[in-house]
């Protein structure tokens, strides 16, 4: 059934006729996008046992793109992502502390095909090769631990956009339909990872982004 919804999405793509060539070749595109999620936690178990622990991700992105021709760009995504998390505990007035800092740079070229609806609805499909650089740090106490890692992947997306006004447009990536294969070496441990079909939680199918299309004048 997931197979039959992620072929039809993308066939939809290929049978509807273009209502009007809305994203002529030589459109620049600016696309921008920033998540966060975070929790503080204070508990007492014990009258001689207590336990504080915080954390926090950030997630900017920046797109770029040209348009080569007529509905299909070229671009490159820019996806940092930080995290850190803070506990301490504190038993019968002995503490512990524990840190956690970590760092993704994503930089991804990608392709993405566009097909009208209406003068203000299109789809997409945005396939991308994605190449990144992680670094954390832990440190336990008085000591910290530093790891390194790479990765490489292929992530194939149907998306949709809607045309606010001629430059500024609101789009989607429908995640649910995904498809994404990645290579990752991390602390030189080596792992291979595909993921296809629906996502477990409702608030990861769908990304707004707020996106720029400049045409060039004439």
């Amino acid at each position: 059934m997931r197979k039959l919804i992620l072929f039809s999405s993308i066939g939809i793509l290929c049978l509807v006729g273009e209502v009007q060539a809305q994203l002529q070749k030589g459109t620049r595109y600016w696309g921008a996008t920033i998540s966060s999620n975070g929790e503080a936690s204070n508990q007492k178990y014990y009258a001689d046992y207590k336990s504080n622990a915080k954390y926090a991700n950030i997630y900017p992105s920046l797109r770029t793109g040209w348009f080569f021709r007529d509905n299909t760009m070229f671009g490159v995504d820019l996806s940092p992502s930080i995290s850190f998390s803070r506990s301490k505990n504190n038993l019968s007035g002995t503490e512990s502390k524990y840190e956690y800092n970590g760092i993704a740079v994503n930089l991804t070229p990608y392709i993405r095909k566009y097909k009208s609806l209406s003068p203000k609805w299109l789809l997409y499909v945005h396939s991308g090769v994605n190449l990144s650089y992680v670094r954390t740090k832990n440190t336990n106490s008085d000591e910290s631990e530093f790891k390194n890692g790479y990765g490489a992947g292929l992530n194939i997306v149907p998306g949709v956009a809607f045309r606010l006004t001629p430059r500024f447009w609101l789009e989607s990536d429908v995640s649910v339909f995904n498809l994404n294969l990645s290579y990752v070496n991390f602390n030189d441990n080596n792992s291979v990872n595909f993921q296809t079909g629906l996502r477990s939680d409702i608030q990861q199918y769908f990304t707004v982004r707020a996106a720029w299309y400049i045409q060039k004048s004439n």
